[in-house]
């Protein structure tokens, strides 16, 4: 009996558990084969059917991406407005012939472009003819330029916890609830012209943040 036992604890003993690390290892394992997967099979269809293709493209990336240009315009609305634009482009211009990177990656990284060229145009920056021009393509994008958009993600997320509590509040209520001032007014039981004054305060530590910030890299040259 005893000796069953300690066949039986030898045999438990034997048994690898697999570590976290290689639990992550596995599911990003799995996440990456997925992606590849779907990948061959929305560039099957595009070849065979680009209007099909589009729309597949259209429905696995197009929430994903409106929540990744969420983190830069800090607006539910305009973010759906710059992925949809990001979409008919790529559709009109068919940019799906000539992509040699995923399709997941040229979408993710024409979003980030959009988003940082209309921040540049919201907070009116006046750019030097020389860096006119953010990134000539999604295809030539590199590390500097990535590094460029966390800088300025990071940025804008410090500028929003910078507000003042009750402005941070309303402030995200408009831009990540796509709601009214009437409407905001209403849910915190304040006055109209409270809610219009916490939203300009709002918008003025923006615009000045980032049209400082951009005008900066602009000025330096980081902006290629």
């Amino acid at each position: 009996m005893t000796h069953k036992l300690s066949r039986n604890f030898q045999e438990i003993k034997d048994i690898k558990i697999p570590s976290i690390a290689e639990k992550q290892e596995e599911e990003i394992h799995e996440i990456e084969e997925k992606l590849i997967d779907d990948e061959i099979f929305i560039k099957k269809t595009l070849e065979l059917n680009p209007k099909d293709g589009c729309e597949l493209l259209f429905r696995r990336y197009y929430k994903p991406l409106c929540n990744h240009a969420i983190r830069y315009v800090y607006s539910k609305e305009i973010a759906e407005d710059l992925v949809s634009d990001v979409f008919y482009k790529f559709w009109k211009n068919e940019s799906y012939k000539n992509i040699r990177s995923s399709f997941r990656s040229y979408l993710f990284i024409s979003v980030r472009n959009t988003s940082f060229t209309y921040l540049r145009s919201e907070f009116n920056v006046v750019e030097r003819t020389e860096h006119s021009n953010l990134v000539a393509s999604a295809e030539n994008h590199n590390a500097d330029s990535i590094c460029i958009y966390e800088e300025t993600l990071h940025r804008v997320k410090l500028l929003v916890d910078s507000m003042p509590p009750q402005c941070k509040k309303i402030f995200l209520l408009s831009r990540f609830e796509s709601k009214g001032n009437k409407e905001i007014a209403k849910e915190l039981n304040l006055s109209l012209k409270t809610i219009e004054a916490h939203m300009g305060k709002a918008l003025g530590i923006m615009r000045k943040g980032l049209k400082d910030y951009i005008a900066f890299l602009i000025i330096y040259g980081c902006l290629q």
